[in-house]
């Protein structure tokens, strides 16, 4: 724009009569005043779109701690679930002569040990937690937190970087029936695929988080998580 202006004004400038009408144009102020105005917008439009920028970056800030909250609250209402069925199986073998004793409190130690290597996960203790969650699925794999130990698996293997045994752990997730950690688990699918620098796989777990999980907590993730990977 600029340089069209300049070459206008010049023609003019050099048009004999029309000298004077290049003049009282004021065509080099004037473009001056045009790339100013145009430099302005430009600024203003990028403060913007920056302050945009920043505004969704908070609220997916918000979302993540929300469904951060909205998980602990869940693994502690497992936690109380399982302490109190295995409460109950505890007194109706005590009622039963013929019942071991040995198994119900095998079965009782399994909440207090996942409750203790879910605080080491959090403490990012992950080489004790790993081990601990193993240890539960090994000896109860069909207890209540099976599905939830098997998913702390992959979260250890991924908090200790070993994105390919985290991405084995998080599928496994998805053959437990009834799971409620089945959303979680794709979420971290994907993630783990992006870790490891697959990119189409990882597209295509967080897609699938979004079609098949149309009431997770995770959608939001979800999209922020594509719009990175689509972006690249």
């Amino acid at each position: 724009m600029r340089c069209l202006q300049m070459t206008l004004c010049a023609r003019l400038r050099t048009s004999g009569p029309l000298f004077v009408l290049a003049g009282a144009l004021g065509c080099a102020s004037g473009s001056d005043d045009l790339v100013s105005r145009l430099d302005s917008t430009d600024a203003e439009l990028q403060d913007r779109v920056t302050a945009l920028e920043r505004s969704l970056d908070a609220a997916y800030d918000r979302e993540k701690a929300l469904a951060e909250r909205l998980r602990r609250s869940e693994e502690n209402v497992a936690i109380v679930q399982a302490r109190l069925t295995e409460s109950g199986e505890q007194k109706d073998s005590l009622r039963r002569p013929s019942a071991s004793t040995a198994s119900g409190a095998m079965t009782l130690d399994v909440a207090s040990a996942y409750s203790a290597a879910y605080a080491s996960h959090q403490n990012r203790d992950y080489e004790i937690a790993l081990p601990a969650f193993t240890d539960i699925l090994k000896h109860s794999p069909t207890h209540s937190l099976a599905d939830n130990a098997q998913y702390w698996i992959g979260e250890s293997y991924y908090g200790m970087g070993r994105y390919r045994q985290a991405l084995a752990a998080f599928t496994a997730v998805l053959s437990f029936e009834a799971t409620e950690k089945d959303d979680d688990a794709q979420l971290m699918i994907g993630r783990s695929y992006l870790a490891l620098g697959e990119r189409d796989q990882a597209v295509t777990a967080f897609r699938r988080l979004l079609s098949e999980y149309s009431d997770s907590e995770y959608l939001e993730a979800a999209r922020k998580e594509l719009l990175y990977v689509e972006g690249q």
